[in-house]
C-alpha cells in the first residue's frame, strides 16, 4: 500500500452533551496539499508476574495535526478560530480582528487519502472526532525571478470526544473519492 494523494478536508463544529456528540454542516477549509497525524507517545504501564512483563496497558494520549492547505479565507479562518469576519467600506474588503476573548472552537476533522494497493486505487477516509486548532502564524517571502509557492500551515490538537468510549479517529476504506467524501461529510453531521 502507498499513499499517493491528498483531498477534501472538512471541518464541522463539535458539541457534547450528557455524553452524545453532535456536529454542525461540515464545511471544506481549504484544499489540501499535505497533512500529518502525530500521536503523544502514552506511557506504557507493564504488569510483571513470573518475572517477565505479563501485560501491557497502552493508552492514547492526545496528538497534533499538521496540515498544509492551498489558502486560508478568512471566513475559515473565523470558523475553525472562533472569531469573527467583518468588512471595511473604505477601501472595501474583509477583515478578521484577532484578540484576547477569541476561543478556538471544538471541531470534526475529516480528511480523505489517495492510496495504491496491489495497483487499484483506494480511498481512505480519516475523521479525527475532536480537534482544536491553534492561530498560525504568518510566513511570506518576497516574489523573485520565479514563482515560489507559499502555503499556509495549521496545527490542530487532536483530542478524545466526550463519548462513552472516548473515540479519537475512524477511518474508512473505499473504492470512489465520492463515497470517501461521503463517508467523512457523513460522520461530521452531514447527510
Amino acid at each position: 500500500m502507498a499513499v499517493i494523494g491528498l483531498s477534501k478536508p472538512y471541518y464541522s463544529t463539535y458539541s457534547a452533551s450528557a455524553g452524545a456528540v453532535t456536529y454542525g454542516t461540515p464545511a471544506v477549509l481549504a484544499k489540501a496539499c499535505e497533512v500529518a497525524i502525530e500521536l503523544n507517545e502514552g506511557n506504557a504501564v507493564i504488569l510483571y508476574a513470573d518475572n517477565g512483563p505479563d501485560e501491557v496497558a497502552n493508552g492514547f494520549s492526545g496528538g497534533t495535526m499538521t496540515l498544509t492547505i492551498d489558502e486560508l479565507s478568512l471566513e475559515s479562518a473565523a470558523a475553525i478560530l472562533g472569531l469573527t469576519a467583518g468588512s471595511s467600506t473604505t477601501p472595501a474588503g474583509t477583515t478578521l480582528t484577532f484578540g484576547g476573548t477569541a476561543a478556538a472552537p471544538y471541531l470534526g476533522f475529516g480528511v480523505v487519502v489517495k492510496k495504491q494497493i496491489n495497483n487499484a486505487i483506494k480511498w481512505l477516509a480519516v475523521v479525527l472526532h475532536k480537534v482544536q486548532f491553534q492561530t498560525p502564524g504568518i510566513n511570506a517571502v518576497t516574489q523573485g525571478e520565479t514563482v515560489e509557492f507559499q502555503t499556509p500551515e495549521l496545527t490542530a490538537t487532536i483530542l478524545r470526544d466526550d463519548t462513552v468510549d472516548a473515540n479519537w479517529c475512524t477511518q474508512g476504506q473505499f473504492n470512489t473519492e465520492a463515497d470517501a467524501v461521503a463517508f467523512v461529510t457523513k460522520t461530521l453531521g452531514g447527510n
